[in-house]
């Protein structure tokens, strides 16, 4: 029977604790902020849609493709902020975590994790965040509409919808 070891916490553990805890709370902030984008980015586009057909007369104009296209990438760049700023703050987390695990080398059982990150995977680096901020699973909604505009100002230039 291995004997029991009992985790005594340091200031500076405590300290590590709540810092990782108000980390943590940020990175929620800001996802709720990205969920929080989408639904604006539509609504803008619900309410843009039939105020710039009715402008023009009742009938597709140009502006409103460009609105569109304006707005979707307007959002895609404010979401891709968020995104970059939840993977930094995640880095700084991992950061804390480490100087948790390294201040408790010889009583936690933490040293049998051979990884250092412990929310983010060991194949991110901080030089291609920015690239994978601008391209992440969150921004398809953008992607989305952005494809579908162009394919319908396509078919509007082509004169096949009017």
């Amino acid at each position: 029977m291995t004997p029991k070891i009992e985790y005594k916490k340091s200031i500076e553990d405590e300290i590590d604790w709540k810092i990782i805890d108000q980390l943590h709370t940020a990175t929620l902030n800001f996802s709720t902020t990205s969920l929080e984008l989408k639904k604006i980015l539509l609504v803008l586009i619900g309410i843009a849609v039939p105020s710039l057909i009715k402008l023009a007369g009742d009938k597709l104009d140009t502006s409103l493709f460009i609105t569109i296209f304006l707005l979707a990438l307007t959002f895609w760049f404010l979401d891709s902020f968020t995104y970059f700023y939840q993977e930094k703050l995640r880095e700084k987390m991992d950061s804390h975590f480490n100087d948790i695990k390294n201040r408790n080398k010889e009583t936690l059982i933490l040293t049998e994790i051979k990884s250092d990150n412990f929310t983010l995977e060991n194949s991110r680096t901080s030089s291609d965040r920015v690239k994978r901020s601008l391209i992440n699973p969150s921004v398809r909604l953008y992607m989305f509409v952005i494809g579908l505009n162009a394919i319908a100002f396509i078919l509007y230039l082509t004169e096949i919808i009017k």
